[in-house]
């Protein structure tokens, strides 16, 4: 496990009555092989998905994105060790396919329509041209 695993538990002092910090995505060291994987995965699903999302989606994606790199991990262990938690693995690729269901599948196209303002400062700069 990567060593920044434990410190994504949230931190609960009920017993001393400070509030639980819990910690993100991007607070974690980027230089491990596990944080860039998931943040390579999260830009192709951002990408896929046209850009602009929502919070529910950049939510879902940045947990499909943990996912996926969880399951590579396991098939990599599988693979060179021959040891597999079948049940544990089921449960991730189904999980898995169900994240990317709701947020979906197909690619979408990115809108690269100018705005009317866009539109109006190339008009400007063609004039400024002549």
């Amino acid at each position: 496990m990567d060593r920044n695993t434990d410190d994504m538990q949230p931190r609960l002092r009920a017993d001393t009555g400070q509030k639980a910090r819990l910690k993100t995505l991007s607070q974690l060291d980027g230089r491990t092989a596990a944080v860039r994987t998931v943040q390579a995965t999260m830009a192709g699903i951002e990408a896929d998905l046209g850009g602009d999302l929502t919070t529910a989606q950049k939510a879902i994606v940045e947990r499909a994105a943990i996912t996926s790199a969880v399951l590579s991990d396991m098939a990599t262990n599988w693979l060179t060790t021959g040891q597999l938690d079948a049940a544990l693995w089921a449960t991730l690729s189904n999980l898995e396919r169900r994240l990317y269901e709701s947020i979906g599948l197909d690619r979408v196209a990115r809108d690269v329509t100018p705005t009317i303002d866009e539109i109006a400062q190339q008009i400007e700069a063609s004039k400024n041209e002549h």
